[in-house]
């Protein structure tokens, strides 16, 4: 390659950082909201946009879920439902499923894991939700 090919190409290159780096500084600016956030303002649009909803005096204290429910008590709930689904669709990967539910949590041990994996390997999946809620709160794990 000549030099004046070289250089053209280098001032590509720079020009490709230059906007890349744009881009970068651009997107790190933008504010994005939760995804609990959105909902709740679709919501609110809805109801205050919707004639049906006027009419029968229907108001958005009336319709929206209170805030006082715990996000992280649902997530939880739903990490722990979804355990217990996927071992009662495949009891042979059991333990499989309880190391990786107990994975999630950084603050015990691997001698822990395995004793709390021993002790609740033989629960039937019934009782499953309830064994591990406590467990949750005897180590104050948090996801």
């Amino acid at each position: 390659m000549n030099q004046e090919k070289v250089n053209k190409t280098l001032l590509m290159i720079k020009d490709i950082e230059k906007k890349t780096r744009e881009m970068e500084e651009f997107l790190s600016n933008l504010t994005i909201t939760s995804r609990n956030d959105l909902l709740k303002e679709i919501t609110s649009d809805i109801i205050k946009k919707n004639n049906i909803i006027k009419e029968h005096g229907f108001s958005k204290e009336n319709i929206c879920v209170s805030e006082s429910t715990s996000s992280e008590l649902i997530s939880i709930s739903y990490i722990i439902d979804n355990l217990v689904s996927n071992i009662q669709k495949n009891p042979s990967k059991k333990i499989l499923y309880l190391r990786l539910f107990l994975d999630r949590f950084h603050d015990i041990s691997e001698q822990d894991k395995n004793v709390l994996i021993q002790s609740i390997k033989d629960e039937p999946s019934e009782g499953l939700k309830e064994k591990m809620l406590s467990l949750i709160n005897v180590f104050k794990l948090e996801i």
